[in-house]
Formats: structure tokens, sequence, C-alpha cells
């Protein structure tokens, strides 16, 4: 097993090489063993620039997965198949929906289209895109696994609710089953890289860990989501969960929130990283 290598390409905030630009969003460069995948896209805004200003290639990456459907993590997608000359993209099926948030404004509560802002005819027959569409845990390259469908185990983790879908019968709760995270098997021991946890972060660990039977992971890498808390005991829930998983790097980006990020540095001090754009870890 050769070097595994993370790089984050696009996320709220740029530090590190000079020139890179920050957007709210999330992508990031997995290179293992000779080969590269891309894990989302972020909102399109940054992408390519930073990749350049990183001095990395598009044509290596052979493969884009997926986190799930909102806008921030696959509005980049037209630029990457572009760099990459086309590419298979994992995904699960509810990526496609159309998403909406919720929100309150001047003429009270508005509902703000948040889902890919690409239709899938454009990107195969235009860009080159070939979905794969995967629902359960699945190896999608060798060492690299894709969650599928992570299972709603705690009581804690209770999602957003101002998240929507568009259904036939009008718009209900998002569930966001295409909520998916990477499993990276490495020389350091397993590291698992999020989109946004829209799932739970406990439930994504839990749920590798029962699919692989691993007890511990190395790190974890990307958004938790715990910037939209409800309540402080998921966030201490979440901790405790990272302790018992024995978990060496916690490298937390986007939707994180500046709170939660403060209080894991606090709990887990030199082991706690920002992945801000420009970040990497090898392992």
């Amino acid at each position: 097993m050769g070097q595994t290598r993370i790089t984050v390409l696009c996320e709220n905030t740029a530090g590190g090489t000079f020139g890179l630009l920050g957007e709210h969003g999330f992508a990031a460069l997995v290179e293992k063993d000779g080969r590269s995948l891309l894990f989302d896209t972020g909102q399109g805004h940054t992408l390519a620039h930073n990749m350049r200003y990183l001095g990395l290639s598009g044509r290596s990456v052979e493969g884009i997965a997926l986190s799930h459907g909102h806008f921030d993590h696959t509005g980049g997608l037209a630029d990457a198949l572009q760099m990459c000359g086309g590419a298979r993209i994992t995904a699960h099926p509810a990526v496609l929906e159309a998403k909406y948030s919720l929100r309150k404004g001047p003429a009270g509560e508005e509902q703000i289209y948040i889902g890919m802002p690409h239709t899938r005819t454009f990107l195969e027959d235009t860009l080159g895109a070939h979905f794969q569409f995967v629902s359960d845990f699945q190896q999608i390259l060798p060492g690299v696994y894709f969650s599928g469908e992570v299972p709603r185990i705690t009581d804690f983790e209770t999602g957003d609710p101002q998240l929507m879908v568009q259904r036939e019968d009008g718009m209900e709760p998002d569930p966001l089953w295409d909520d998916a995270s990477l499993l990276l098997d490495t020389e350091s021991g397993p590291v698992v890289l999020l989109g946004c946890a829209h799932a739970g972060t406990v439930n994504v660990l839990r749920h590798f860990a029962k699919q692989t039977g691993y007890s511990r992971f190395h790190a974890i890498i990307g958004g938790t989501h715990l910037g939209f808390l409800d309540s402080e005991r998921q966030l201490e829930e979440t901790m405790r969960a990272l302790e018992e998983y024995g978990l060496e790097l916690i490298g937390v980006s986007h939707c994180t929130g500046q709170y939660s990020a403060a209080t894991f540095l606090q709990r887990f001090g030199k082991r706690f990283a920002f992945a801000g754009a420009g970040w990497n870890a090898v392992f």
C-alpha cells in the first residue's frame, strides 16, 4: 500500500499557498497508489483556479464522487468534467432531486433552490459524464469505499429541518439519503472523508465500522454540519464518539461552524486541524 494524499481544493476559507480563493462549499482531491479521485466540486467559483495555483492537473483525475446533491458540492461539476475530459461520477440516485432550503426573507418564508445547478443531460451529453448510481457500501477504487446510504441510528443527530425536496405532490423535508462519505484504507489506518455529514458524523462512523469491522479510525476530514446545531448534546456526543473511535486527526471544514471548530480545538488540541482550501495531509 502506497501513500495517500488528501488535498482540500474548495472550502469556505483559503490559506497556505498565496493566491488561493475561498467559497462556501467543499471539494477535495484524493491521490492514492498512483490514481486520483475528486470528492465533490464546490460551487464552481474556485475549483479550477485553486487547482492551478496548487499545481494540480485535472487530466489525472479518473473519477468524481459526490457527497450529495447540494449546489455547494456539485456546482463545479462542469469545470471538473472539462478539466478531466469527462469522467465517471459515483453518487446516490437522489443526488439529482430538486432540493430547496427554507429561509426567512423580507416577504416571509422563502423557498431557495439549492440543488445541482446543471442537468444530467448537459453533464452527460455535452461534458462526457458517466453517472454510476450507488445506494450501498461499495469499493469504487482500490482501497476507496463509497458509503452509500447511511442508516440514521443515533437520537441526537436529527438533521436540518430547513432542507426540503420537491416531490410530485409538493415540498417535504429532505431525508438526504444521498448524503455519502468515503472511507480510505491508508498506511496510517482508515481515513473518513466527509462532504457535509448530513446523516450525522457518528452515524457515518458507525456505518463504516459495521461494514468493515474497524473499531478505530485514524482520521476524519471534511464538513460535519455541526454549524447548524439545535443543541449542545450533538456536539458533545460527537466528540465522545471521536474519542471512542481513537481519532488521531480531526480535520474539519465547511459546515462545521466556527463555534464547533473552536470546541474541537479545545478538546483535541494537536489532533485538530482546520482543513481550509490548500490544506493537505499524507497518510
